[in-house]
């Protein structure tokens, strides 16, 4: 919720391009459905905008557990 009414959107975790890198990084994207994309540098600070955003515990824990398990999918395909 965000100024009394329902806030929807998307979180996107993906491996970034490697360019010239030893080890791949990954992008972090959080994508408010009425408003632009913003790249987040972590997953402590994609909670602290859901918070800011007034995202209810149980669905930033949601979407803690979606970052962790993609994270844990990339990582093996990585490997």
């Amino acid at each position: 919720m965000r100024d009394n009414k329902t806030q929807t959107g998307a979180v996107c975790v993906a491996l970034s391009k490697n360019i010239g890198r030893k080890e791949r990084k990954v992008d972090l994207i959080f994508m408010p459905e009425e408003e632009g994309a913003f790249s987040v540098r972590s997953t402590t600070e994609l909670i602290n905008i859901l918070a800011h955003w007034k995202v209810s515990f149980d669905e930033r824990k949601r979407v803690f557990d979606f970052v962790a398990g993609r994270l844990r999918v990339l990582a093996g395909e990585e490997a």
